[in-house]
């Protein structure tokens, strides 16, 4: 029988209509949330509940949380948008403030760079020792010269002009640009701190280094030091063919030139040496030194010899015949013993006498330059000797003299004896 039929049937409607599934709910094992288990009433599934309306009541829950859930990220894409603006409208705010700033920052500098507006105004700055170059900034801005610190800073350190600014006393102009400054005080010689000092002939070592010190171009200590260093004699061949620099109190002396020179207010003592080394150096013109070869001497004994000779004249004349005296000594092969050359300036060397030696060490002080004591030249020259006492050295009188000696007012008198030259002192006064 086809379904149609079943469906027509009456017999079989009763059946259906009668049927009931007879299962207790002991046997069944009850529900959780059904009144029977003493729970509240709740949804309960029976075996005639629609299964495709439960899954359309859920499908609608989740479909209801997936739009909860979407309006939730919508309203947070929202406010994320919101904030968006806001922190892009004040990035934007900052933006055109700083490029102002910047801009205005530019304008100025720039002006200030290239000197616009400022009248032509001459001023004196002093540079400081070793300035960093917020040190210099702050200078010509405080002298007028420029109005924008910042700005010269950052043009300084762009041209790689930082370290390299020269101390001293400079004349600038309040008109000039930043580039014309800033060469101006890369140079000495442009410096207007120059103080000019004057060596007589036949000072020696300390006081030059004295009158340094009282002319503000650097300190005593300084220059002495100077004196004794080792910089210098790459530069200059009559420098490093000295032999004995350990033996010398001053390894410079004698070839610091007596002159005029100028210096500048606080100079790198070495500086300061190098020019009288120089001017020594060139007052040996190369006849000289090829008169000084001819005479089978060395400069350094050259220049010993025309020291003590400049120590001990009276004048000009009186150097030749004086030169006479050392000559035929140290030629005389060590009769009478004549070799020990007995000039009083050598006695306390590289003092100018007892008086000018340290009170602590005046009473116990040996000169190991003391040629009453030595045989022959002592270890260097004694002061700065001069061009005649330099010509004296190479070109002494023709005489048999060996002895000299003058009076109080500077008279000299010369012996060839033992004899006579006792005579002589007794005549001077000396005896």
């Amino acid at each position: 029988m086809n379904d149609d039929n079943l469906q027509n049937d009456p017999g079989h409607r009763r059946k259906v209509d009668n049927f009931r599934l007879n299962i207790s709910d002991d046997e069944f094992g009850g529900f959780p949330n059904s009144a029977a288990a003493g729970g509240d009433e709740g949804q309960v599934i029976h075996s005639y509940s629609d299964p495709k309306a439960a899954q359309q009541a859920e499908n609608a829950a989740k479909e209801a949380e997936e739009r909860a859930a979407k309006a939730h990220k919508l309203r947070n894409r929202e406010k994320r948008r919101g904030n968006r603006f806001f922190y892009r409208m004040v990035w934007l705010i900052m933006v055109f403030i700083t490029a102002g700033l910047l801009a205005q920052f530019a304008i100025t500098g720039i002006n200030d760079m290239l000197a616009v507006g400022r009248e032509s105004v001459a001023v004196t700055v002093e540079i400081p020792a070793n300035a960093t170059t917020a040190q210099v900034a702050d200078v010509l801005n405080k002298a007028g010269i420029i109005r924008d610190k910042a700005f010269f800073q950052l043009y300084s350190k762009m041209t790689k002009a930082d370290g390299h600014y020269t101390n001293g006393s400079f004349q600038i102009k309040t008109n000039m640009d930043y580039e014309a400054i800033i060469t101006k005080l890369q140079s000495s010689a442009n410096r207007v701190d120059i103080v000019k000092v004057t060596f007589p002939e036949g000072v020696n070592a300390i006081e030059i280094a004295n009158l340094l010190e009282k002319n503000g171009v650097c300190t005593a200590k300084e220059a002495l030091s100077a004196m004794n260093s080792s910089k210098l004699d790459s530069d200059f061949t009559m420098i490093s063919s000295i032999s004995n620099p350990k033996e010398r109190y001053y390894k410079l002396e004698g070839y610091l030139f007596p002159d005029t020179y100028n210096f500048y207010k606080n100079e790198d003592p070495v500086q300061v040496v190098r020019k009288m080394v120089s001017n020594c150096d060139g007052k040996l013109t190369k006849e000289i030194r090829n008169k000084i070869s001819a005479k089978k001497m060395t400069i350094d004994q050259t220049m010993t010899l025309a020291s003590m000779i400049q120590a001990e004249a009276a004048d000009k004349a009186d150097m030749y015949k004086i030169s006479s005296v050392f000559h035929n000594r140290l030629a005389s092969g060590g009769t009478d013993d004549l070799l020990r050359l007995r000039s009083d300036p050598t006695i306390y060397y590289p003092y100018r006498n007892k008086a000018s030696v340290p009170s602590n060490i005046r009473d116990t002080f040996k000169s190991r330059y003391n040629t009453y004591t030595i045989q022959g030249l002592p270890p260097g020259p004694i002061c700065s000797p001069g061009a005649d006492a330099i010509d004296a050295a190479l070109n002494p009188a023709d005489t048999k003299y060996c002895y000299f000696c003058h009076d109080s007012k500077g008279n000299p008198y010369y012996a060839v004896t033992i004899a006579q030259h006792e005579a002589n002192l007794k005549k001077a006064g000396l005896k």
